[in-house]
């Protein structure tokens, strides 16, 4: 079985296709994104949207994004959509993406999910994208939020920062 991503920027779901998954970019001052390590993994903090405690894709990723990494961000800019399949058939699910300016990088905490304090690390675009390995469906996922960064923002995104690991 597999799983064909297709990336629909800057266009919301099809409200007949179910949201599964809000995951976010979110920029610190220098640049870097957050991404998280968990069970040897990397991804992007969020998560699934909880209709009884979400009102909405934002309400899930300020929830999400504070369980699993601990930060807060402000500005959110929804970036689009990626639509999930499998085997070539149609759509079956919809996963949002959206880029934040973080505000606030709280104490390292268990995740009420699983119990586990992920790894935090904030990184370089290019590490981010080559840590998480989406390969070539994400490429404009990240393009679009680095735009968002660069323009909305003017955060220097193109200019090599350390990253930081907690």
């Amino acid at each position: 079985m597999g799983f064909d991503y297709l990336w629909h920027g800057d266009q919301h779901s099809p409200t007949d296709l179910p949201i599964t998954q809000v995951y976010g970019y979110v920029f610190d001052a220098q640049g870097r994104v957050v991404i998280l390590q968990d069970a040897g993994m990397w991804n992007a903090p969020g998560g699934t949207p909880e209709p009884e405690i979400d009102q909405d894709p934002v309400a899930t990723l300020v929830r999400e994004v504070w369980e699993e990494v601990q930060v807060r961000f402000e500005d959110t800019v929804y970036l689009g959509y990626q639509s999930v399949g499998e085997d070539g058939g149609p759509p079956q699910r919809a996963q949002l993406r959206m880029a934040a300016r973080l505000v606030e990088v709280g104490e390292r905490a268990p995740d009420p999910d699983n119990g586990r304090v992920h790894v935090r690390h904030r990184c370089s675009l290019p590490e981010a994208e080559r840590l998480l390995g989406w390969g070539a469906p994400a490429r404009e996922q990240f393009k679009s939020a680095a735009k968002v960064a660069v323009h909305r923002w003017r955060i220097p995104v193109h200019v090599p920062a350390p990253a930081v690991t907690d």
